[in-house]
């Protein structure tokens, strides 16, 4: 693996029978790529797991992109064997600029999220939280009416940068940490409840459910946004319209049996760790890639 393209020595020397390259749109890499084409017989595979080309202008990721991100997309697509994607939708909003198109699913590695669970310890309140990055923007605003309506009800916990709107009605507000330590802090949230808002929007139906299966590995149940292509999923999480009234009433009815709750939440941890962790997808991925199991 390297962060960086290898020059046309290394690459002949290494001869790779399959090259893998994850979104690459800048024109640098793409000339790079262009290189790879020409000067190795390696099948090469593109890959990809966000919308690039429809981002929320409330994330903060969508001034990174450029307005000719589609075409550079497409030049980049031209010059690889196979685009592997994450979701169905991905699939089908690319699919035709690839010579073939492979949905991989997104799954969890054993070490650590295998080993880890939610702490339990003692508190006067339930506990429910969120996790995320600055790229949530639109997604909280979903929380806003709920978390006010319900602050003298539960202790709502955040990991990662929210907005003082909803920070002043918390009992913790943790900054985020490095992507390493991120399973561990997510642990030790202690939460009785996790919500996952999604604002529904074509970049939001061409994700995956990773989310899920991060809060699900832990043993917290889930409430989540219905109507999202990336919540659709068998996994056992309650989903409920973005309005404000069936967020409240589900957070109410969720905490009303603290007991019930919990086996929510051991529930979902099985259906994670028996059908969504990477050991069990490794034939998946190495078909996706061209290599036989």
């Amino acid at each position: 693996m390297s962060d960086y393209f290898l020059d046309a020595s290394t690459l002949a020397d290494l001869s790779p029978d399959v090259i893998v390259v994850q979104r690459l749109i800048e024109r640098d890499q793409l000339a790079m790529l262009k290189q790879y084409r020409s000067r190795s017989s390696a099948f090469i595979v593109f890959e990809l797991d966000d919308l690039i080309t429809d981002i929320p202008c409330n994330n903060q990721a969508s001034r990174l992109f450029h307005r000719d991100t589609f075409d550079r997309l497409k030049a980049g697509l031209a010059f690889c064997d196979r685009l592997v994607v994450s979701t169905p939708y991905l699939a089908e909003v690319y699919g035709s600029l690839a010579p073939d198109v492979v949905v991989a699913r997104n799954a969890l590695p054993a070490d650590p999220w295998g080993s880890l669970i939610g702490a339990r310890f003692l508190h006067d309140r339930p506990r429910v939280g969120w996790a995320g990055a600055a790229g949530h923007l639109g997604d909280l605003k979903v929380l806003y009416q709920v978390v006010r309506a319900t602050a003298k009800e539960v202790d709502w916990v955040f990991l990662g940068p929210v907005p003082n709107a909803l920070a002043r009605y918390a009992v913790e507000v943790h900054p985020l940490v490095p992507i390493d330590q991120y399973p561990e802090k997510l642990a030790s949230l202690g939460l009785d409840l996790a919500v996952a808002p999604l604002e529904v929007h074509p970049y939001n139906d061409a994700k995956s459910n990773l989310r899920l299966l991060e809060l699900g590995v832990m043993g917290y149940p889930v409430i989540c946004s219905d109507g999202v292509r990336a919540f659709d999923c068998d996994l056992p999480v309650v989903r409920v319209p973005n309005d404000p009234d069936s967020w409240i009433s589900a957070i109410r009815a969720a905490v009303s049996d603290l007991d019930a709750l919990e086996q929510c939440g051991i529930d979902l941890r099985y259906a994670v760790l028996g059908d969504c962790m990477l050991d069990s997808c490794v034939p998946l991925w190495s078909a996706a890639w061209g290599v036989s199991a």
